[in-house]
């Protein structure tokens, strides 16, 4: 499943020490083989069966010990102890039912015992809703025409299968599935994991349609889908594969059905096992769902996305969603191997499923689709990404015991499992190389085909693939299980510092944990693959380790000095999950070299890696700001999207340590400088000859340029608007984002009821989000787009309610704004937002910088309540950031400022000049 990751996030770790509430699992001797579950649901119907639906459920299942009682899952499910039956073994009837609401569990009394390794059969006729928020089998509807029309959806993973049907709902207890179901003759199709195996018409206005039995699968891999949707199908002898779209959207579906043809068969052959020879009875079909709670879902021959993460219109969509859509459509084809055909055991080790399918998602994308740069994505995106979920000291590992509840499970699905696992696993690759890589992965594959995966299962096929190819012949002391459990096993990741000696040509290299807060300390030891280059004999393609570096300090010959001393760097194309930091005279040499003819010679991941090293070790107090700017001089010369996407990451987080201050405005300055030479450089119109990766650039570098307000930018963008509302001229997708902050910020009301006319009527779900993620942008406007965004059929998809809030505080001048919405209408904010609300009190409370905000909201929470104590607890964390921020900024102010002031003659003669160029040559223009 890739997770959605909005700007709204709460990071839930959950401590080794925390109390650990096991009785929600089901530790059941009971061993279900099969189900058949049959669904009649009633849509918008007109009497009180509105929106629910009929369900019968009849499980085949084992027992390893005599039981008097059945303990299954339940959640939301009318039935009475009338409505069940269980045939096989001697004569049994049901002496009782209770259920437990806490632990979800239905708990059914027996008049005899289940005797062991007899078959039985366990029947349930209940009842249950059609819902609307997103889980388990769950209505949803868009318009055609102007008709509303009304579809039904599923979404089981992690544990909302058990709101669908009675079942054992963990899933390492695997079973076939066979669905039927009930689909009211007016609706087109049922779509369902696998193929239509039979369809009758019932005297009752509804089809009857059974499914072949599934593949061995855990519950939350079971889905359907009843819709009026169409598709574009390739059938190729027994192998389908589709894209399902709703109609008015089919024409979008071609570059998701290309690419998903081509991954389902790179995958299929990288890892050994055809994809169709799993199971003869199964298709692949990608649908695109107006609504859905997840980024995508991989549920086995019935994926289901986002709308505007599976559909891309090359005239409309920004060029990051053609990026997206591949590497989405790439994960959840991953997981079609790592997921479903082996599962993760439990939850705690969630990384066997997703780990995986976040380094293939843009692994095997860059293969197949290198014009989209994933390559880099994989390191700018997910090794970024993860640094940052991984510096502080309550950062859960990657593999977690302590998950149980759904709380914690749902908590446990996030950038260290994602992101952080996926860079581990690329870092394997590197040190093993590709032959072992493939080798193990197959044989993991094939051993437990079908099956449950564990760590060990995964170190054991790695293990005998590197004795086979002798991988780590070059490492007498390291084997792989160690080296990996090294990583999974313990949270964060080290720095590596360097102190070269150039006189004696040798190298003392320290690790220690990296914390954000450098103040804590760590005995934490990793093994680090050690790669390196220097000036002397430049060489960034060879990522093979040198050695592996086991201990505290370690000391190493290196040619770094002949008549001239040589730059070193560490770390190639960041294929170990580690920071860089050097000796001084070290990173002067490596700013002498970005700075001169060298630069070129240093690969762009590796100087996109030591900006965003430096901005980290800058908020770790481990770097003076001085160092910074030095470095990060080259940056004026830079065109690389990849160091820019750092580089603009760091500025923009430092940018939000000042948001109210005085510091701002040079700070802003500082930023144009740098940005100025790559504006004239990249341009602002696209051309023909223009690959896609400068596309990203330029949409990159112009919302940049426009947000600190860069005049060419703003003018150029101010024209690109004007005429899309006057005329009608539609933007390039690469400056939409830019041109419409840009309009919206310098506009009014009028440009604001324009964009939210145009997001409200948009046939294209991603340009309709790209405008939702800028309204906030507006300051006239943001009460009312707070306020609008949360009526019965507001554009705003349901998926979506979160964007208004993040939208409308990625503009700091909205924050007073966001506070007296908050205070109005909080019961609304409660009944909407529900399960979201901690993450959105939680964002609030960290947009805050000033003391009067501060009190504010604390006033306000303190006399909260409708609050729950997880809302409260999120927000006081908030808080707790907010607060560490302001002193960090305040800490580190006068020493910003005074270097930034010492240098403001050079930023304002050299911009000035520059901007009166650009402001002449814009007015050319228009």
């Amino acid at each position: 499943m890739l997770r959605n990751i909005v700007k709204i996030v709460v990071l839930i770790f959950i401590s080794e020490n925390v109390f650990c509430d096991t009785n929600y699992r089901l530790n059941t001797p009971i061993i279900p083989s099969e189900y058949s579950v049959i669904i009649t649901p009633y849509f918008d119907t007109a009497d009180d069966r509105a929106f629910t639906f009929d369900g019968e459920v009849t499980i085949k299942f084992t027992t390893a010990t005599n039981v008097r009682e059945i303990k299954l899952h339940s959640e939301d499910l009318k039935f009475s102890a009338a409505n069940i039956t269980i045939t096989g073994g001697p004569s049994n009837s049901i002496t009782g039912l209770q259920f437990d609401d806490k632990y979800t569990f239905a708990l059914i009394n027996l008049e005899n015992e289940l005797q062991a390794n007899v078959e039985y059969n366990l029947k349930i006729v209940y009842v249950g809703p059609i819902r609307k928020d997103l889980k388990g089998f769950y209505r949803n509807y868009y318009y055609e025409n102007g008709v509303k029309k009304w579809l039904g959806a599923t979404q089981f993973e992690p544990t909302h299968g058990r709101k669908v049907f009675p079942c054992f709902d963990e899933p390492s207890l695997k079973a076939v599935f066979t669905l039927t179901i009930d689909r009211p003759a007016s609706y087109k199709q049922t779509r369902a994991n696998t193929k239509l195996q039979s369809s009758v018409n019932l005297s009752n206005g509804y089809i009857r349609e059974q499914f072949y039995p599934s593949p061995k699968m855990s519950t939350y891999l079971v889905a359907f889908l009843i819709s009026e949707f169409e598709a574009t199908v390739n059938i190729n002898g027994s192998n389908e594969f589709g894209v399902y779209t709703r109609p008015e959207a089919k024409n979008q579906s071609d570059y998701a059905f290309d690419f998903g043809l081509r991954v389902v068969n790179a995958l299929g052959n990288y890892f050994g096992i055809d994809y169709y020879s799993t199971n003869s009875q199964i298709g692949l079909d990608h649908v695109a769902l107006p609504d859905f709670s997840s980024g995508a879902m991989e549920n086995w021959g019935l994926v289901k996305y986002r709308e505007g993460l599976l559909l891309y219109v090359p005239e409309v969509s920004t060029p990051h969603y053609k990026y997206r859509v591949a590497q989405i459509v790439a994960h959840e084809t991953t997981h079609m191997w790592f997921g479903n055909l082996v599962t993760c055991h439990w939850w705690s080790n969630t990384w066997l499923n997703e780990g995986f399918a976040n380094y293939f998602q843009d692994y095997i994308t860059e293969m197949i689709e290198p014009a989209v740069g994933a390559g880099d994505m994989l390191v700018t995106g997910s090794v970024y990404s993860a640094y940052e979920a991984d510096d502080s000291p309550e950062a859960p590992a990657i593999t977690n015991d302590n998950v149980n509840s759904p709380a914690e499970i749902s908590g446990h699905f996030g950038t260290v499992t994602y992101q952080k696992a996926g860079s581990v696993i690329r870092m394997m690759h590197h040190l093993i190389g590709d032959d072992a890589f493939k080798f193990g992965l197959n044989a993991y594959l094939r051993t437990n085909e079908f099956d449950v995966g564990y760590p060990d299962r995964l170190y054991t096929s790695l293990h005998n693939a590197v004795v086979t190819y002798n991988a780590l012949s070059a490492y007498p002391e390291t084997d792989i299980t160690s080296v990996m459990s090294s990583w999974i096993s313990k949270s964060g990741h080290p720095v590596l510092h360097v102190d070269v000696n150039y006189e004696e040509n040798k190298i003392t290299l320290t690790q220690k944990r990296f914390y954000i807060n450098s103040s804590i300390q760590s005995d934490e030891l990793y093994k680090i693959p050690i790669t390196l280059t220097t000036g002397l004999l430049p060489n960034f393609k060879n990522t093979k380790p040198s050695f592996i570096m086991h201990n505290k300090t370690e000391t190493i010959d290196v040619q770094v000095k002949t008549t001239d001393k040589h730059w070193v760097i560490f770390n190639l194309q960041e294929t170990g999950l580690y920071r860089v930091n050097y000796d001084m005279e070290s990173w002067k040499l490596i700013a002498a070299a970005l700075k001169g003819n060298d630069r070129e010679k240093i690969d762009h991941l590796n100087r996109a890696k030591i900006v965003n090293d430096l901005f980290a070790f800058l908020y770790a107090d481990e770097v003076k700001f001085e160092l910074l700017y030095e470095v990060l001089e080259f940056l004026s010369d830079e065109t690389h999207y990849s160091v820019w996407n750092a580089a603009i990451r760091g500025l923009n987080k430092l940018r939000s340590f000042y948001l109210g201050s005085d510091a701002l405005e040079i700070i802003e300055d500082y930023g144009l400088q740098l940005i100025d030479n790559i504006i004239n450089k990249i341009g602002y119109e696209d051309k023909a000859t223009d690959d896609f990766v400068t596309l990203r650039n330029r949409a990159q570098i112009t919302e940049f340029a426009c947000k600190l307000g860069h005049q060419g930018c703003v003018d150029y963008s101010l024209g690109l608007f004007k005429r899309l509302k006057e005329n009608g001229t539609e933007i390039s997708p690469s400056l939409r984002v830019a041109a419409y902050c840009t309009g919206l910020r310098y506009g009014n009301a009028d440009d604001y009821d324009f964009l939210w006319r145009r997001m409200s009527t948009h046939n294209v779900a991603n340009e309709a989000r790209i405008i939702g993620e800028i309204l906030g942008c507006t300051t006239d406007k943001s009460f009312k787009f707070l306020v609008s965004s949360q009526v019965e059929d507001s554009p705003i998809r349901i998926q979506d309610l979160t964007v208004p809030v993040s939208s409308v505080l990625s503009n700091y001048k909205n924050v007073p704004v966001v506070l007296e919405a908050l205070q109005q209408n909080f019961t609304l904010w409660n009944e909407i937002y529900t399960t979201s609300i901690d993450s959105v009190l939680s964002t609030i409370a960290t947009s805050l910088r000033t003391t009067d905000e501060f009190t504010k909201f604390e006033a306000w929470l303190n006399s909260c309540s409708q609050c729950s104590e997880q809302a409260v607890t999120a927000a006081r964390g908030g808080l707790g950031k907010a607060r560490a921020t302001v002193a960090w900024a305040d800490t580190h102010k006068a020493d910003i400022m005074k270097s930034l002031k010492s240098l403001g003659t050079t930023i304002n003669a050299s911009f000035g000049i520059i901007l009166a160029g650009l402001i002449f040559s814009m007015y050319a223009k228009f």
